[in-house]
């Protein structure tokens, strides 16, 4: 049985509140971790703690992408015995010796006290543990600023303590479920999976929206998209992603629209559909990828032009980055493997020559009138693909 000590940060701020986001995060870790053995999950003292017969680099697997973990650690569980302390100390950093190639190192000890009983202070504590260490370990020098190693000790109440080393890097933000639910455009391409992420570390429940052109485009497109929500699943304990068929809508647009409009037109029956969902996924916002300037579409105008239909708030995360910025990130959560695959999306279908840049609400109004748009909606409303997810531990583009 692993004992692993969870910490936040943004939590803490959070006032008389802070017990609400406590217990979604705790929630969030029992779901993401009811597949991986039996675990328990507690709080004590601005500290999360978990006890799982899961292996660690399981857990470790899972932990890592939880959004509302700062970073947490694996504990060795002890009494206020300073004799065992030492001895429990002494231990730990002789097992992380063993594993290395060189037995010179520079460390310190950090001590933190829930309970003010304990016969030392935080400071005595830590001189009298580093001296436990020093003993066994004597190539060890003390370094109190970036050390190699860092020794941490927490003495709780109820004779309880716990001593760590490796402080493992969480998501950091908010946990899932703790800022509503969003509806997600997610393309297939590399920025939206980036935006959607970042919603989900600022703890929006995320369902993903995907527009598919077939037979225009093919089944490796949509299973591309599969494969990200796939990814994407492991921030958050369950997902939905809704395939929307939208090539009637296109054909409609191209037949009977400007052709230097399609973009424009296509983006705002794409926010359409989202609003005939927004009740069911109970959404309080939309979210895409879109960064000012990046294509046609993505000028002030045009997208004052696509949001005009919609009643809920477009939020954008990425809309001051650049393509370099939003590729680094998508290295960075895993999601830019998948997205580089040459698959085409349904931006591409009956693309228009000379795409307007500046759009204006009162022409695309009149331009839209030239379609059946109830009546395109109902069709493409009825013959909704959904799929369903539960969170991941591995696969193929993780790391």
């Amino acid at each position: 049985m692993h004992t692993i000590v969870i910490r936040y940060s943004e939590i803490a701020l959070k006032g008389n509140n802070r017990n609400w986001f406590e217990n979604l995060l705790m929630k969030n870790i029992r779901k993401h971790l009811k597949k991986h053995g039996k675990s328990t999950v507690s709080r004590i003292h601005g500290r999360i703690i978990l006890e799982s017969d899961a292996e660690f680099n399981q857990i470790k697997s899972v932990l890592r992408f939880i959004p509302g973990i700062a970073n947490f650690s694996i504990a060795i569980p002890c009494s206020h015995d300073q004799q065992e302390l030492g001895s429990q100390a002494q231990i730990m950093v002789g097992s992380y010796l063993a594993e290395q190639t060189r037995s010179a190192f520079s460390f310190k000890v950090t001590a933190r006290r829930s309970f003010k009983g304990f016969p030392l202070n935080s400071m005595q504590l830590s001189a009298q543990l580093g001296g436990d260490v020093l003993q066994k370990f004597p190539d060890l020098k003390v370094k109190l600023t970036d050390p190699e190693i860092e020794l941490g000790i927490e003495i709780w109440p109820k004779n309880r303590s716990i001593l760590y080393l490796e402080r493992i890097p969480g998501q950091g933000g908010l946990p899932v479920g703790s800022s509503g639910n969003v509806i997600s455009f997610l393309s297939g391409g590399i920025d939206s999976p980036v935006s959607s992420w970042f919603m989900m570390k600022r703890g929006c429940h995320t369902t993903f929206l995907h527009f598919h052109s077939s037979p225009f485009i093919g089944e490796q497109s949509r299973q591309k998209v599969i494969e990200l929500v796939t990814h994407l699943s492991r921030y958050q304990p369950k997902s939905t992603l809704v395939i929307v068929p939208f090539a009637e809508i296109q054909k409609a647009i191209r037949a009977n629209c400007e052709e230097k409009n399609r973009t424009i037109l296509y983006r705002r029956m794409m926010y359409r559909i989202a609003e005939k969902l927004k009740y069911r996924y109970k959404a309080l916002g939309y979210v895409t990828g879109e960064a000012v300037g990046q294509v046609a579409s993505q000028t002030m105008e045009n997208l004052a032009c696509t949001e005009a239909v919609t009643t809920l708030p477009v939020i954008r995360p990425l809309i001051g980055m650049d393509k370099v910025e939003i590729i680094n990130q998508a290295k960075k959560i895993g999601s830019f493997s998948i997205s580089i695959q040459p698959f085409p999306d349904c931006c591409t279908v009956f693309q228009p020559k000379k795409p307007e840049i500046r759009g204006k609400v009162i022409d695309i109004d009149t331009d839209e009138k030239n379609i059946d748009i109830e009546g395109l909606l109902q069709t493409t409303i009825e013959n909704l693909e959904k799929v369903h997810f539960e969170t991941q531990v591995i696969d193929q583009f993780w790391e």
